[in-house]
C-alpha cells in the first residue's frame, strides 16, 4: 500500500525472491592449442622480406614528433620468399601474437624511421597489424616517436675542471 502522503508512488513489485545457486563442477576441462616458433626462424624470414616505408617529422607544439608507416612483406615459397604456402594463416596468426616476431617488426620499422627522421628518435610507439595477401604475409607497422635536437659539439667535448691539487689515489695523501 502506497504511503498516504505521496498518491503517486506505486507499490513495489514483487519479483522472483531470492534463488540459491547451484555447486560449482568438480572439474571442468578445456582444450588448448600451444605454438612454438624458433627466432631464428623469424630472423630468417624477416631477413628475406621486403621492407617499404613512408614518413615525416611534423613540428608539435611538445617538439618535434616523427610519424611514418612501415610495411613488411614476407613472400610466400611460390614468390621466391621462405613462408610456406600452405601455412599462411597459421604463420599470420602466430605473427601477430609472438613477441619474438612483434619486436623484430617493430625494431625494422624503428631502423626506417631513424633513417628519414632529422635527428635522432626517442622511444616509438607503433602498432602492427598482419594480414595475408596475394604474395605472402604483411606486417604494417605505424611508428610514432619523439625526435631529439641534433646533439651539439659543446654537449660530447669532455669537460675541463679547475683543481688546485693534483689528484690522488683512492685512500693515498698528497705529500
Amino acid at each position: 500500500m502506497p504511503p498516504s502522503y505521496d498518491p503517486f508512488v506505486k507499490p513495489r513489485a514483487r519479483g522472483p525472491g531470492l534463488k540459491k545457486t547451484h555447486a560449482l563442477p568438480l572439474l571442468s576441462a578445456r582444450k588448448i592449442e600451444l605454438w612454438q616458433a624458433s627466432d631464428y626462424r623469424w630472423r630468417e624470414l624477416f631477413e628475406a622480406a621486403d621492407v617499404m616505408s613512408e614518413g615525416a617529422t611534423r613540428d608539435e607544439p611538445d617538439g618535434k614528433m616523427y610519424y611514418g608507416s612501415t610495411s613488411i612483406l614476407l613472400p610466400f615459397s611460390s614468390r621466391g620468399g621462405l613462408v610456406p604456402d600452405d601455412q599462411a594463416e597459421p604463420v599470420a596468426r602466430l605473427l601477430a601474437r609472438d613477441p619474438h616476431a612483434r619486436l623484430r617488426a617493430t625494431r625494422i620499422a624503428r631502423l626506417e624511421a631513424q633513417v628519414r627522421s632529422a635527428a635522432p628518435i626517442g622511444r616509438v610507439r607503433a602498432e602492427l597489424g598482419v594480414s595475408v595477401v596475394a604474395h605472402g604475409i604483411q606486417v604494417g607497422v605505424e611508428v610514432e616517436a619523439r625526435v631529439h635536437k641534433e646533439p651539439s659539439l659543446h654537449e660530447h667535448a669532455p669537460r675541463k675542471t679547475a683543481t688546485s691539487a693534483p689528484r690522488t689515489k683512492r685512500g693515498a695523501h698528497a705529500s
